[in-house]
């Protein structure tokens, strides 16, 4: 798979007493994405399906899976600043 973005892409599978902690550049964005089953990402269930836009998160803590599959984008901001 080639992908022409400043882009990191990681997966996982987590169930039971899985758990990971993931540093996140305070210079870079993320993005979530449950493909399976459920898991609490920094405290929050999610449930499949489910996806998250991460800004300003210095580390994502995964835990509490049950059947989990996870896809996890790590992304150069491409956004125009607020106003």
């Amino acid at each position: 798979l080639s992908v022409y973005q400043d882009v990191r892409v990681y997966a996982g599978v987590f169930d039971g007493p899985d758990q990971q902690r993931f540093p996140l550049s305070p210079d870079r964005h993320a993005y979530l994405h449950l493909a399976r089953g459920s898991l609490e990402v920094n405290g929050q269930r999610f449930g499949e399906g489910d996806g998250a836009r991460l800004r300003g998160e210095r580390e994502l803590h995964l835990a509490g899976g049950q059947d989990a599959e996870l896809l996890l984008f790590d992304l150069r901001p491409n956004e125009l600043p607020r106003p």
